[in-house]
C-alpha cells in the first residue's frame, strides 16, 4: 500500500493488513501501544453497541493505557476478567459475575447499555479484550464494521510514508504541555494552538501541522501526533 492509497482508502481491512501483517500461527510479537490505542478507540466508537460489561472493560483499558495507570495488578485482573468474557459465549450468569468483579475493582457498570444481538457476542467481547493482550492479537476476529479507516489514520498516521520521529528541538516545554493537556482532557480545541507552537519551534512537517489544524476530522485520544510528541518529549515528573 502506498502513501496515497493509505490516505484515500475507505476499507479498513487492507489497512489492517498494513499495520497488522499476517504472521505464522506460532509467531508472537509484543502488542504495540498504538495497537492498543486503536482498539480502544474502536471500542469507544462502538459504545452504543457494547453491552455494559464490555463498556466496563473498555473504560478500564482507557484507565490503564490512556491514563498510563501504573497499577500492574489492576491491569492483570481486568485482563483475566476480559478473557473470561471471550470464553463464556455470553452466558448471562458468567457475564453478570464478571461485571460485579469489575465493579469491585472500581469500574462501575454503566446503565442503559444494550444486550448483545444474537451471534454478535464473540466479536464484541474480542474488541473489549484485545487491548489487554500482551502479544499482537488477531484483529480479524473483530467484525469488520467495528474497524475504522479514519481511526487507523488517526492513531497510526501514515505508516507507508515511513517518516522520521519528531525532532527533539521542536518539543519545547510549551509544545509538550499542550500535548499533555489535549491527551488528558481530551481538549481537542487546543490542537490548532499546538500546531502553532510546533510551527514556532521550527517544525516543518506538513503532515503534522495539517493533522492538528484539520477541522474536517474527528480526533481521539491516541492521536498519532500527540503520541509522537509525548513519546519524544521529556519524561513526566
Amino acid at each position: 500500500m502506498t502513501e496515497h492509497d493509505w490516505e484515500r482508502c475507505r476499507d479498513p481491512l487492507p489497512m489492517l493488513d498494513e499495520v497488522y501483517p499476517v504472521r505464522s500461527p506460532d509467531s508472537a510479537e509484543e502488542q504495540s501501544r498504538r495497537s492498543r490505542l486503536y482498539l480502544l478507540a474502536c471500542g469507544r466508537a462502538a459504545w452504543d453497541r457494547l453491552p455494559g460489561v464490555c463498556r466496563q472493560v473498555v473504560a478500564a483499558g482507557e484507565r490503564v493505557y490512556l491514563g498510563r495507570d501504573p497499577d500492574a495488578g489492576f491491569r492483570r485482573e481486568v485482563r483475566r476478567l476480559a478473557e473470561e468474557l471471550v470464553h463464556c459465549r455470553g452466558s448471562a450468569a458468567a457475564v453478570g459475575a464478571v461485571a460485579r468483579k469489575l465493579a469491585g475493582l472500581g469500574v462501575p457498570a454503566p446503565g442503559g447499555a444494550p444486550a448483545a444481538p444474537p451471534g454478535a457476542w464473540a466479536g464484541l467481547a474480542f474488541l473489549a479484550y484485545f487491548p489487554f493482550c500482551p502479544s499482537t492479537p488477531d484483529v480479524r476476529r473483530v467484525p469488520p464494521d467495528l474497524h475504522s479507516a479514519d481511526l487507523l489514520r488517526e492513531v497510526f498516521g501514515n505508516p507507508p510514508a515511513r517518516r522520521p520521529p519528531l525532532r527533539r528541538e521542536w518539543l519545547t516545554p510549551v509544545v509538550v504541555d499542550l500535548a499533555r493537556c489535549a491527551a488528558a482532557g481530551p481538549d481537542f480545541a487546543v490542537l490548532p494552538v499546538l500546531a502553532d507552537a510546533l510551527d514556532e519551534a521550527g517544525c516543518d512537517r506538513a503532515d503534522v501541522l495539517d493533522h492538528l489544524r484539520g477541522r474536517d476530522r474527528a480526533h481521539v485520544r491516541g492521536c498519532w501526533v500527540l503520541e509522537a510528541v509525548l513519546e519524544g518529549g521529556p519524561a513526566r515528573a
